[in-house]
């Protein structure tokens, strides 16, 4: 793992200043940058990109962002890595899309992730480095999605090292009561014990993820 909780708490923190700035300056012109969060996660990618290579080029000095067409977003020459580096919002159901150009992915075989997932106002955090991602990782694009692919989370966060906010599966709590219930049941109940276990395997072997974000200010 090259990447660490300390810089991406220090690279955030770089992007939320610079996103302070970058409100103040739509709400000057009578627009609010928030109308449009695609746009606007659009509009922090590069920052995104300059504040995690900062850090980055502390310890590996020759690391550099380009961000033309087809080059990485970040590249490490020190140690020969490539880290494409994404930023998104919660859908509207709450649930997180993880996406990748599937193209992309499958011409080089296999690369390092860096997702930002943050709130509306730009304020809470999770920073997710994933390292050597296949597309066995992500989902085959749907049709009309043009090339962009969705992340298999719950084979993907095997590989993933989760430097801000934190992750528990979704069923967590489901699990937590069967098991709190496993506890009180008299042994004698048999049909009810063999019940309880059923369900607890069942809810256990579902391995949908949420992900609490972290406040860094």
């Amino acid at each position: 793992m090259y990447l660490t909780r300390e810089m991406a708490r220090s690279a955030v923190y770089g992007m939320a200043n610079f996103y302070s700035v970058l409100r103040g300056v739509y709400s000057s012109h009578g627009m609010d940058v928030q109308d449009d969060l695609g746009r606007r996660n659009i509009l922090m990618s590069k920052p995104q990109e300059k504040y995690f290579a900062d850090q980055l080029a502390k310890t590996y000095p020759s690391t550099k962002t380009d961000g033309t067409t087809g080059q990485p977003d970040i590249s490490i020459p020190e140690i020969s890595r490539e880290l494409e580096c994404k930023i998104t919002s919660a859908h509207k159901t709450g649930a997180w899309r993880l996406q990748t150009d599937y193209v992309t992915l499958k011409k080089k075989g296999s690369l390092d992730y860096l997702y930002v997932l943050c709130d509306e106002d730009f304020k809470k955090f999770a920073v997710l480095h994933f390292e050597n991602l296949t597309v066995d990782d992500f989902n085959l694009p749907g049709k009309g999605s043009r090339n962009k692919a969705n992340m298999n989370i719950e084979r993907a966060m095997q590989k993933c090292h989760v430097l801000l906010g934190s992750h528990e599966l979704a069923a967590a709590g489901k699990i937590k009561a069967i098991e709190e219930k496993l506890l009180t049941t008299p042994s004698t109940r048999n049909s009810a014990i063999r019940q309880l276990n059923k369900s607890l395997e069942t809810w256990k072997s579902r391995k949908a993820v949420n992900f609490k974000l972290e406040a860094i200010i």
